[in-house]
């Protein structure tokens, strides 16, 4: 009996250490596949930057020119020319960056006022409901008026000592039928208001996100890189990556500071250069996937830990080998960023960090979650998840280790997160935007040729060229250079006026000239930036001396600002404020705030035409809502309201709530109906 129990404890221990060798065996499966996965990515990322180089160096071309700086092939000539003893003019005439501010500035400015919103948000079924309300009401108007009728004849039948039985029946059924049309009307006019006050509830929410989230700032930033390389990008709404700070009172007395998570959505600006979406994609809405590459420090990624939960064994292992074997990707446009701006060498210290945005495969998905030592979650997942689906994460990677896995996309409507603004949108990538500096660069470069020659030119013709005729005399110092007083002894003979010891020679100036080709590439200019000089708050040569002049002038140079602002209404208001509708939608605990609503996005709509509009806005004011017959048609609340914030001032500081407004007016009615005669 004692032989069997030992047989079979061995039998046990032989049985563990096999399903021992079987784990491990399981665990270096899954790690090889998830290093596959994540080596695949990578492979990935060095493709699509590969895959952006020519737009690159287009981008530096831009910000050369920007900067007031020279293409290298030109720096290059002209210090060959300094150094062949020639030197030749390097002047910049800088108007490329007055043109791409004054680009920035306007846009910034129309965009976001600073007493008014660039969206909105409208319930969706106010029209239906406006229309069944409406509906509604013209039922209980009828079915009273029928009552009314059938009550009447009722009565006339019984004064004439008829019998009148059957009309009071159809009398008493009249009047249900208008008591409950009654009803019917103010359920549907109440769904309307509760709709509105939903609406309004949303908007007065998504606006203290922005504005508490700094989107205004994000924008404009994301304007600045739209008009100097032609794109922008936005990302969010996501959760705050960073913690409230509370003051709270200590038991012992006195206050400390605390922290918690922050879970209000963000907006944040992207570097274009680190941005790299699906290369074949011309949208976002055709963009299959996208990678965001950042430089943390070992700093950075210690936080990251604690803040994004990051994997703390690979985040170790990273600051184990640290940094300088990370850079594995090009990043030599830093390098040059930094030589064209003059702030010095590259950065260091950094690491390579890639944020995968996109589909993975259900088993791609389970063996990074099992990697990640998240078994549960990979089960739960294998379980329920369809292959079917399109499985959208977002998964960051850096030296080929794992550092986070998001097997669930933030939104369930699985939109994309990021927002591309298109200044001048390209035809065949997302990428391929233009901005101001290149669409003027051919012309800037006419300039600056002209501007250099002309300047030489000058340089050349100030003073005059000098021929001595050396047989004839020598300078008395010994020296062959003129100077004030100097001192010349003649050596040869006397060979008449035709044979002057001195010549003076004065080369011709050609200032004329070349100012044409100047003249002609600022006009080239400005029609290629399509920003004349009444777009800058100039009028130029021809003065305008009419106010009605003055507001064609102005619609004329709004076409092209029209076009790019609906460009920012559509790639980024537009989207953006969607997103964060479906963020409140998905995970607000105010449900006070939630309904069926769409966002208006009023860029062109609303702001754009402000300069031109408000003329007109006070001839409504004051004179359309006085007229006897149109004033009944004109909403008089809201044209002054519209008016005074046409202005640049802020309504709410100047004018009573519209519901005073009304009590105000019941209440002078009142009195001028008491007052005598």
């Amino acid at each position: 009996m004692l032989a069997d129990d030992t047989l079979d404890v061995e039998m046990t221990e032989f049985e563990r250490i096999e399903a021992e060798e079987e784990e491990a065996k399981r665990k270096r499966r899954i790690a090889e596949a998830a290093t596959g996965i994540i080596q695949r990515l990578q492979g990935k990322a060095r493709d699509y930057v590969a895959a952006r180089k020519l737009v690159e160096e287009r981008w530096l071309e831009d910000i050369r020119a920007y900067q007031g700086k020279y293409d290298p092939e030109i720096e290059e000539m002209l210090k060959a020319a300094a150094r062949s003893g020639s030197p030749r003019s390097r002047a910049f005439v800088k108007i490329c960056k007055s043109k791409t501010d004054a680009w920035e500035a306007r846009l910034s400015d129309l965009l976001f006022p600073a007493d008014d919103r660039n969206w909105g948000i409208n319930p969706t079924p106010v029209p239906s409901l406006t229309e069944s309300a409406e509906r509604a009401v013209k039922a209980m108007q009828e079915a009273e008026q029928i009552a009314e009728q059938k009550t009447q004849e009722a009565n006339n039948l019984s004064a004439n000592g008829a019998d009148a039985t059957a009309a009071l029946n159809e009398a008493t059924a009249a009047g249900a039928q208008a008591v409950a049309a009654r009803t019917a009307a103010q359920e549907a006019q109440g769904r309307m208001q509760e709709a509105k006050k939903r609406c309004e509830a949303m908007v007065k929410e998504i606006d203290d996100q922005v504005t508490e989230c700094l989107y205004p700032k994000r924008s404009r930033d994301v304007i600045r890189d739209g008009t100097r390389l032609g794109v922008g990008i936005m990302k969010g709404p996501m959760v705050a990556n960073r913690a409230a700070r509370t003051w709270g009172e200590k038991e012992g007395g006195g206050f400390e500071l605390s922290y918690k998570p922050d879970e209000r959505p963000e907006y944040l600006r992207v570097d274009p250069w680190h941005f790299f979406p699906d290369p074949n994609a011309t949208s976002v809405e055709d963009m299959e996937d996208s990678l965001e590459r950042h430089l943390p420090t070992q700093r950075d990624l210690r936080r990251m830990v604690k803040t994004l939960g990051f994997d703390e064994a690979a985040v170790r292992e990273l600051l184990e080998e640290g940094p300088g074997n990370a850079l594995d990707v090009d990043l030599n446009y830093l390098n040059q960023l930094r030589a064209i701006t003059g702030e010095g060498d590259a950065i260091k210290g950094r690491y390579i960090m890639w944020e995968y945005n996109g589909p993975l495969e259900r088993d791609e998905i389970c063996a990074l979650l099992e990697a990640c030592g998240r078994t549960d979650d990979a089960k739960d997942f294998a379980e329920h998840g369809d292959i079917l689906d399109e499985h959208m994460v977002t998964l960051y990677f850096c030296n080929g280790r794992l550092l986070k896995l998001a097997e669930h996309y933030v939104l369930d409507s699985g939109e994309c997160l990021y927002s591309v603004f298109s200044f001048s949108p390209g035809e065949a990538s997302i990428m391929g935007a233009r901005g101001v500096p290149n669409l003027m660069l051919d012309s800037l470069r006419a300039l600056n040729a002209a501007w250099r020659m002309m300047l030489d030119n000058a340089a050349l013709a100030t003073a005059p060229q000098i021929v001595v005729d050396k047989k004839q005399l020598t300078p008395e110092d010994g020296r062959w250079r003129l100077s004030a007083g100097k001192v010349w002894v003649r050596t040869g003979e006397d060979m008449g006026s035709q044979h002057r010891a001195f010549d003076v020679f004065n080369l011709p100036i050609n200032q004329a000239q070349i100012a044409g080709i100047i003249e002609l590439a600022l006009k080239f200019i400005d029609e290629e930036t399509s920003l004349p000089l009444i777009a800058q708050g100039e009028q130029g040569s021809h003065v305008t001396q009419t106010m009605g002049g003055m507001t064609m002038l102005f619609n004329s140079a709004n076409v092209v600002f029209r076009r790019v602002v609906k460009n920012w209404d559509d790639d980024v208001t537009s989207p953006n404020i969607r997103r964060l509708y479906d963020w409140n939608m998905q995970f607000s605990p105010k449900e006070e705030i939630k309904g069926d609503m769409q966002v208006e996005a009023r860029g062109t709509s609303v702001l754009l035409v402000r300069e031109v509009q408000s003329q007109n806005l006070m001839v409504i004011a004051t004179q359309w809502t006085g007229h006897p017959i149109l004033g009944a048609a004109v909403k008089a609340y809201g044209a002054l309201r519209m008016a005074i914030q046409s202005l640049g001032i802020s309504p709410d500081d100047i004018l009573e709530t519209e519901e005073d407004f009304k009590k105000n007016l019941a209440a002078q009615a009142g009195s001028a109906e008491q007052s005598p005669d």
